[in-house]
């Protein structure tokens, strides 16, 4: 019966935020007294921020995200051994 609650009010939470964003969008449209519609944005003036600024933003945020990473591989892994020379040479000296 929880289930069944949970899932309703998801479901009904759901449906107001669309209809609420659906009447947001068409009232959009609409202008107001005194609203001219500028000049339309061109394809390149499209393709730069609907292309290249979300790919160039992925990019800066993966980046940053893959610098700590880069940073520990240089660590040997926790069963390697430490010491670069062969531990023959070492206990020979």
């Amino acid at each position: 019966m929880r289930s069944f609650i949970r899932r309703s009010a998801v479901t009904l939470s759901l449906g107001v935020s669309a209809s609420l964003a659906l009447a947001s969008s068409v009232m959009a449209y609409s202008n107001d007294a005194g609203e001219e519609a500028g000049p339309g944005m061109s394809v390149m003036e499209t393709v730069m921020w609907f292309v290249v600024a979300p790919a160039l933003i992925s990019a800066v945020i993966w980046f940053l995200w893959s610098i700590p990473a880069w940073r520990r591989s240089s660590a040997p892994a926790t069963g390697d051994n430490w010491n670069p020379k062969p531990s023959a040479d070492v206990v020979q000296r």
